[in-house]
């Protein structure tokens, strides 16, 4: 295969992966999408908080939950303390409410293990997830429950806002989020919706499969599977959780590196993925999940390409990419010359998320993907 070959072929895959596939889903949406949901639903329903040494945040957290504009008869919350070494679940306990439970586990297992544990005091029709760190808008429950008044929908994702950052990459990393949100409301209104929001997220009880212990990407294993038990994932956008953005490059990066390394780990664990007989969304999963961590390879392919091919066109190509790839990492050392030129965050947001990409496959092979975020 020549050179030039190569440069095209692997430009393709980025240029797809990046905006012909989101291109691809807003045309078919708009064209044979369903229509958002409109029903007004309030099942029984617990909501699960997993939290592992979270004595100052746990009380406000549930407290925020109950007062959920949600039928107070109907609601219930479960916080589960993975192992804390301080007072978390005193201090969820200590909350007066008798809808509050409390189940504290001796030793940490992880957030997968955590919540595999907690469902099985869970007894309600619905059961809905959430982290201590966010907040729900008001009507966020009701919202997250509606669209399960129709039977074929067997999870719901809620929508995640993030508070603007002012590190170096923070407009490119929401820029990123706001694109990643449409993509998923298209892919629901198609039924290829594949993931969800850890933040908030919703699912039928008897469809939860058991989580394997540390299994990283539970907001992915859990509406996989309802996939192939037939159901529906759906996104309600209405249903809003808050959370604050990374505080610095360093912190973003990290949390990249340990959702790409959780792809991998879930391709390992559910092999059926790569089988597109056996996963029901074969096309949206592979086009949106696994091609972005074949990008950076292709990125670097199509650099080595270029400098390789024979022709002025690809000689300029390869400054071109050498000079952007200095800018973005000028925008990540320098983050007041990213506030200050345009296009320069979104760049240097690209080239962070490519590198944690880059690292994802050994950072999955060589390390246990679960502790990249574990607390000390």
């Amino acid at each position: 295969m020549s050179a030039a070959l190569v440069f095209w072929v692997c430009v393709t895959l980025v240029v797809y992966a990046y905006a012909g596939y989101p291109l691809l889903m807003a045309l078919l949406s708009r064209r044979y999408g369903h229509a958002p949901f409109e029903h007004d639903a309030a099942e029984s329903l617990t909501v699960v908080v997993a939290a592992f040494d979270e004595e100052a945040r746990i009380a406000a957290r549930v407290r925020d939950i109950l007062d959920q504009q949600y039928p107070a008869d109907r609601l219930r919350v479960l916080v589960v303390s993975d192992g804390s070494r301080d007072g978390t679940a005193f201090a969820a306990a200590a909350v007066d409410d008798a809808r509050v439970q409390v189940l504290a586990l001796p030793h940490n297992v992880g957030k997968a293990a955590a919540l595999t544990a907690a469902l099985r005091h869970v007894d309600s029709e619905l059961v809905a997830f959430t982290d201590v760190r966010q907040r729900f808008a008001p009507g966020a429950l009701r919202a997250l429950a509606a669209p399960f008044a129709d039977p074929s929908i067997g999870a719901v994702s809620g929508e995640l806002v993030i508070a603007a950052a002012d590190h170096g990459t923070g407009e490119g990393v929401g820029l990123y989020w706001r694109m990643e949100k449409r993509l998923r409301s298209d892919e629901a209104r198609l039924g290829w919706l594949h993931g969800v929001s850890g933040s908030i997220h919703a699912l039928r009880r008897r469809l939860f499969v058991p989580i394997p212990a540390g299994t990283v990407l539970d907001d992915m294993w859990m509406p996989l599977h309802v996939l192939r038990s037939g159901h529906l994932v759906w996104m309600a956008r209405e249903a809003i959780a808050f959370d604050r953005a990374s505080q610095n490059v360093d912190e973003e990066f990290r949390r990249k590196l340990r959702t790409l390394a959780g792809n991998w780990q879930l391709v390992a664990r559910l092999p059926w993925l790569l089988n597109p007989l056996r996963n029901p969304v074969f096309f949206g999963w592979f086009s949106h999940k696994f091609l972005r961590l074949l990008v950076p390879w292709a990125l670097l392919l199509a650099l080595a390409a270029s400098a390789l091919a024979d022709g002025t066109f690809y000689r300029v190509a390869f400054g071109v990419q050498l000079l952007g790839y200095g800018g973005a990492l000028a925008g990540l050392v320098l983050p007041r010359l990213a506030a200050r030129l345009p296009l320069l965050p979104a760049a240097s947001s690209f080239v962070m998320l490519n590198f944690a990409a880059l690292l994802s496959l050994p950072a999955s092979l060589a390390i246990d993907p679960s502790r990249l975020w574990k607390k000390h």
